[in-house]
């Protein structure tokens, strides 16, 4: 018995036979009804009959007939999102759907969702956001979706990714779901299991692997092989439960850069996770940085992709003790108020010089938006307990409890290494999960600033000398040259200039941005 969103093989065969009777007997109006209603189900499961079907079927008709030109085109281009559509098709297509006064339904989807890719390849979220926005209305305000069973999950498909590369991980999961559920009630329709896996990556990506996990396993009951995004997905949660070997074994199953698909700044993601925790941070700071610099139209800091990327860059610095270095990546997003994944290492930085209610504040606003409605992020609980502990709060056991609650939930363990060493420690001794796999901690033991470090670091913002700082701290000048010493490498610089620099970005401006 086939799967409930598996395409059953019966139905496939009688599609094919149908196919193949229509190009067989010229019948050319025949076979673009077919194409009408299993185009998407086709090019899922079996694209070699769709190829087939395009080298047989009348030249002169495809030429008379934009929609089946296009469908044609996409078939050459591998049926995947990010593949590129042959221009001359796309806007044989475009001219065609605006000359008509009442264009179909699924031609106008097919517009927004021509758009939303456009708007991808050249990076501007924000419009394909908006894009999403006109297919979404255009799906709720449609009379009747009958005959679109095989258009709307793909659809679906398109607006769940626009709303993932613009990092509204609530909008994008509503999305990847309720394509899967029409899946389900349709055809059943093949594309089931890769929505399901998206399902996935969203939830990977919102910390909360348990879930995640939830959705693999519906991806899995599918007869199409896993696709990236199921590799992906797998690589997170095994990041999350610190598994580096099967970590390792995700990742290396896929590529690199965009030809990797739709997905390949998470892949990116998941690699400087990997760095960070187990690998060469250095180097995995490196591979970021050419990231940044090979694809910046598809990694501005104002998207979700180049702030993520970016986070993970000051993740990597700080882990080296480059506060000042990730500072300044941080600050370049702009995005500290705006997207959660930026908050972990704005919060650190924070914490680093001793500003925790400025830390505890940025945390509420985090909290507050609305992109991560639905979600508790472990590492946010977790920096709710760095900040408790770095503030000397008499809360500190219960925000360590939660932390606790809310890895075990979420499967999400790697959430741990946010952790001060000593709130490390006693989430560690709480959690019945062991062992930790040899993963290393982003914050060193000896990388916070003493309660006098922070004082001088405060004083030289004031641009005071040293004889001053030694006068308002009752301290003589070689005390103060050597908390200036040890003050200077754990911000990762080597002069006054320096710490005035990081003074000035964690102390006068706050969370940077």
């Amino acid at each position: 018995m086939p799967m409930p969103h598996e395409w059953p093989e019966g139905e496939r065969r009688r599609v094919v036979a149908e196919i193949t009777a229509a190009l067989d007997e010229q019948r050319w109006n025949d076979f673009g009804e077919i194409i009408d209603d299993y185009f998407y189900a086709l090019s899922t499961i079996d694209p070699d009959v769709l190829l087939d079907a395009w080298e047989r079927v009348s030249r002169d008709w495809l030429a008379d007939h934009p929609r089946y030109q296009l469908a044609a085109a996409a078939t050459r281009a591998g049926g995947r999102s990010s593949g590129r559509l042959e221009e001359h098709a796309v806007r044989s297509f475009t001219g065609w759907v605006l000359r008509q006064e009442s264009p179909a339904v699924r031609d106008v989807l097919m517009m927004h969702a021509l758009e939303i890719r456009r708007q991808l390849e050249l990076g501007r979220v924000e419009r394909a956001a908006d894009a999403a926005d006109d297919m979404e209305r255009t799906l709720h305000d449609a009379d009747d979706l009958h005959g679109l069973d095989d258009v709307v999950p793909p659809m679906r498909l398109q607006v769940g990714l626009a709303r993932l590369a613009a990092g509204d991980l609530a909008r994008a999961g509503e999305a990847f779901a309720e394509g899967w559920r029409w899946s389900r009630s349709a055809l059943p329709h093949p594309l089931a299991p890769e929505l399901a896996a998206y399902c996935a990556v969203v939830h990977a990506l919102a910390e909360d692997h348990v879930r995640a996990q939830e959705w693999i396993d519906r991806s899995a009951a599918g007869a199409v092989p896993p696709g990236d995004a199921v590799i992906v997905a797998r690589a997170l949660i095994a990041i999350g439960d610190l598994d580096r070997a099967a970590a390792d074994d995700a990742l290396s199953t896929v590529g690199r850069g965009v030809d990797s698909g739709d997905l390949w700044w998470v892949v990116e993601h998941a690699r400087a996770r990997s760095a960070l925790l187990w690998g060469d941070r250095r180097r995995g700071r490196a591979d970021v940085d050419d990231v940044l610099h090979s694809y910046p139209s598809l990694t501005p800091p104002s998207s979700f992709a180049g702030a993520l990327l970016r986070a993970d860059a000051a993740d990597l610095l700080h882990s080296m003790g480059e506060a000042a270095e990730a500072a300044r990546r941080v600050e370049a997003t702009g995005r500290a108020t705006v997207h959660p994944v930026v908050v972990p290492a704005a919060v650190r930085m924070l914490l680093i010089v001793g500003r925790t209610e400025e830390a505890d504040a940025l945390l509420d606003e985090a909290d507050g938006d609305r992109v991560m409605t639905g979600y508790a992020p472990a590492r946010r609980a977790v920096l709710r307990a760095n900040v408790s502990y770095a503030a000397r709060r008499t809360d500190r056991y219960r925000r360590v409890d939660a932390a606790v609650e809310l890895l075990s939930r979420t499967a999400a363990f790697d959430a741990a290494y946010d952790a001060l060493p000593v709130v490390f420690d006693a989430i560690s001794t709480r959690l019945s999960r062991q062992p930790w796999d040899g993963a290393r901690l982003i914050i060193p033991a000896a990388y916070a600033l003493t309660r006098r470090e922070e004082q001088v670091l405060g004083l030289l913002a004031a641009h005071a000398s040293v004889q001053e700082i030694a006068a308002a701290m009752f301290i003589s000048r070689n005390t103060v040259k050597t908390h200036l010493r040890y003050l200077y490498r754990k911000l990762g610089v080597s002069n006054r200039a320096g710490a005035l620099e990081v003074a000035d970005r964690l102390l006068h401006r706050g969370h940077a941005g």
